[in-house]
């Protein structure tokens, strides 16, 4: 009997607990005011809170990196943009320089012409190099060219000579290279000026020397030289030497590099160079036989 009476007991008091507890439960969410559906939606943004921050974790530094990425093109465009703008005025500086070259050299070339010289000039392109020393030029025979005429750099600095000649074109063999030597000139004693093999220095040999000569004194053409006309600059001396008995030798630094030259000056020195080298201008003797019945005055050309 007592065990049935508590088993009746026990399921009343169940019921009653449990809708104890509903009220509560719902007394609890009218007091906070929020519902039934607002207690769920809370409880759904507790769970879903975590997740979303994870999610966070993962996909925020992936989409930094596609921004990043994004900005690395970028910049690789703007980066090849400014290398094509810096080429570009690189090439236009180059052209700038180009032309102030090319002003200089007129200048120069101007300067050369009104020196007060007499004699014509005409300069030339150098437009080939047939071998080690000589040089090529674009003017000729058409042009008045002829061999053996002086050769001088913009600068007014002796180079060489006129080898060959043709119609279009001459070859110019420079002082460095030739098989004559140069009469020159240092201060008040004169000399000669002879190349060497293989070298861009010349051998400058004064004989009857009376003191010595130093260095970075200026080497002329001589009055005495019969291929080219006196005064023209040639070089520098490079190291002092003194004579040695009545001979004095030492080394000659040319002014004019040949492997530098881009244009030339040409003289027509001797102004006539075919009467110059036929001789035709030779001094006339004059010789006279006096006869007893007249004078007779005879006149013969050498």
């Amino acid at each position: 009997m007592l065990n049935r009476d508590a088993a009746d007991r026990t399921l009343p008091t169940l019921i009653t607990l449990l809708v104890i507890g509903i009220l509560l439960m719902t007394f609890d969410v009218r007091a906070s005011g929020g519902g039934v559906v607002g207690v769920l939606r809370t409880g759904t943004q507790t769970i879903v809170a975590p997740v979303q921050k994870a999610a966070s974790y993962v996909v925020n530094p992936v989409a930094d990196m596609v921004q990043s990425l994004a900005n690395v093109a970028t910049l690789r465009q703007e980066n090849l943009a400014l290398r094509e703008r810096l080429a570009e005025a690189e090439a236009e500086l180059i052209a700038v320089q180009d032309e102030s070259a090319r002003l200089d050299l007129l200048e120069q070339i101007y300067e050369l012409e009104n020196a007060g010289s007499d004699l014509r000039r005409t300069v030339a392109n150098v437009i080939g190099r047939p071998d080690a020393v000589s040089l090529v030029i674009d003017k000729g025979a058409s042009d008045g060219i002829a061999k053996g005429q002086p050769v001088l750099d913009t600068n007014g600095f002796l180079v060489g000579s006129v080898h060959t000649v043709t119609q279009g074109s001459a070859t110019i063999l420079p002082m460095i290279a030739g098989q004559d030597g140069v009469a020159v000139v240092i201060g008040e004693q004169v000399g000669i000026l002879m190349p060497q093999v293989a070298s861009e220095e010349m051998r400058l040999e004064v004989r009857d020397a009376r003191i010595p000569i130093l260095a970075e004194e200026r080497v002329e053409t001589s009055a005495a030289s019969i291929n080219f006309p006196a005064g023209l600059p040639v070089g520098e001396v490079i190291a002092d030497a003194a004579p040695s008995l009545d001979l004095l030798t030492t080394r000659v630094r040319p002014y004019s590099d040949p492997d530098t030259l881009r244009l030339v000056v040409v003289l027509a020195w001797p102004p006539d160079p075919i009467v110059a080298a036929t001789g035709a201008d030779a001094a006339e003797e004059t010789t006279t036989t006096t006869t007893p019945s007249d004078e007779s005055t005879t006149t013969e050309g050498g």
